[in-house]
C-alpha cells in the first residue's frame, strides 16, 4: 500500500507520456499530409464527389417534397392535379371494361351472322426522315421498300395516327405522302355524324373536307376516321378533329400531335376481284344452287318470246264454236194422184 502511494505521488509514469507524444506526433503527421499537394489533389476530388453526391440527395429531396403521401404534404395544386390523374384512370378502366365488353359481343355477333371481315395482310415497320428537295410539297422517306414487302398504297400510320399512303417504292426505300400534300385525297367519315367526305391537303399546312355528304350534320370536334371506301386504306384509322373556318370544315390532324418518326406500313384491305377469283370445282360453270319458285313446286306459264324490235304479238283467243245453221226444211212433195186421174187432165 505504501508502494503504490509513493508510485502516484512521486515517481514519474512513462506510458502516458509516450500516449501523449503519440498523440502530438500523430496530428502533426495528419498536418503535413494534408499540406501534401498529391494528397490534397486526392481530397479534393473526394471532396468534389462527395458535393455531387450532395446535391442530388438534395434535388431528389426537394422534389420528393412537393409529393403527397397518404395525404400528408404538398402544395394545394399538387394534390388537385393527382386527384384530376385518378380521376383519368378510373374513366380509362371503366371505358377499357367497356370496350372490352364491346368488343366480345361483336366477335360473338360476327360468328352468328357469319360476316367476313376485312383481311390485312403482314405490315412493316420503318423509321422514316424528311425530305427537303421533293417533288411533293409534304413527302418522308422510310427505309423500307420492296424487298421488305412494301407496295404502293400501303397506308402510312404512327401512334397517333394515319399520316399518309405510299406512292412510290424503290428497293429499299419508299416515298409517304403526306395527308397535308396537295396531291393527297382520302376518303373519311365521321364517328358521330356519319357523314362522309374526301379530305384534300393544303398544300402543306393542313388538310380540309371537301365534298361532304351532309355538311350540317357535322359536329364542331368530332373525330374522323377513314372511311376506305376506296378500297386502298383500312377502316377505321384515326385521321383528325373537325374544326369549322369560315363556311368549310378542316381537319385538325392527329399526325401534329407527335414527331413524325417510326412508322407502320399497313396494306391494302384484300378485296380479290370477281373476274379473277378461282372457279370451283373441275373449272366448269356451276349450276346456280338458288332456290327458286319451280324447286319448291310452283309451275309457271311459259313466257312467249319476244324481240325488242316488233311489238309482241297478241296470244290467240280461242275458237268460239259457233250455234249450228238450222237445217233447210225439205221440199214439200206432192202426193201422188189416184191412177187413172194423173195424166187425163
Amino acid at each position: 500500500m505504501a508502494w503504490y502511494g509513493h508510485r502516484r505521488s512521486g515517481e514519474p509514469r512513462p506510458g502516458a507520456r509516450a500516449v501523449i507524444v503519440g498523440l502530438g506526433l500523430s496530428l502533426v503527421g495528419a498536418l503535413a499530409i494534408q499540406t501534401s499537394t498529391a494528397v490534397r489533389s486526392g481530397i479534393d476530388a473526394s471532396r468534389r464527389s462527395m458535393d455531387g453526391t450532395t446535391a442530388n440527395l438534395a434535388t431528389f429531396a426537394s422534389g420528393m417534397s412537393g409529393w403527397s403521401f397518404f395525404g400528408l404534404g404538398g402544395n394545394e395544386e399538387d394534390k388537385t392535379r393527382i386527384a384530376e390523374l385518378e380521376g383519368q384512370v378510373r374513366d380509362l378502366v371503366r371505358w377499357k371494361d367497356l370496350a372490352e365488353s364491346m368488343a366480345l359481343r361483336m366477335e360473338r355477333y360476327e360468328k352468328l351472322l357469319d360476316l367476313v371481315g376485312e383481311t390485312q395482310g403482314q405490315s412493316v415497320t420503318a423509321r422514316v426522315v424528311a425530305e427537303e428537295a421533293g417533288p411533293f410539297a409534304a413527302s418522308r422517306i422510310a427505309n423500307a421498300g420492296a424487298a421488305n414487302g412494301v407496295r404502293e398504297g400501303f397506308a402510312a400510320v404512327n401512334e397517333n395516327g394515319l399520316v399518309g399512303r405510299v406512292v412510290r417504292v424503290g428497293e429499299y426505300t419508299s416515298r409517304i405522302l403526306m395527308l397535308t400534300d396537295f396531291a393527297s385525297r382520302i376518303p373519311v367519315m365521321g364517328t358521330r355524324s356519319g357523314d362522309r367526305a374526301l379530305l384534300v391537303g393544303d398544300n402543306g399546312t393542313g388538310a380540309r373536307l371537301i365534298e361532304p355528304e351532309t355538311p350540317d350534320k357535322i359536329v364542331e370536334g368530332e373525330v374522323w376516321v377513314t372511311s376506305g371506301d376506296d378500297g386502298k386504306m383500312p377502316l377505321g384509322v384515326r385521321v383528325g378533329v373537325a374544326r369549322k373556318v369560315g363556311d368549310e370544315w378542316r381537319l385538325d390532324l392527329a399526325i401534329d400531335a407527335g414527331r413524325i418518326d417510326f412508322v407502320r406500313l399497313v396494306p391494302p384491305p384484300d378485296f380479290a376481284a370477281p373476274e379473277i377469283a378461282p372457279r370451283l370445282g373441275n373449272g366448269l360453270p356451276q349450276e346456280n344452287t338458288e332456290p327458286t319458285l319451280r324447286s319448291v313446286g310452283v309451275q309457271l306459264a311459259p313466257v312467249p318470246t319476244t324481240t325488242p324490235a316488233a311489238a309482241p304479238a297478241a296470244a290467240p283467243r280461242p275458237a268460239t264454236p259457233r250455234p249450228a245453221a238450222p237445217a233447210a226444211p225439205a221440199p214439200a212433195q206432192t202426193p201422188a194422184a189416184p191412177a187413172g186421174q194423173g195424166g187425163g187432165q
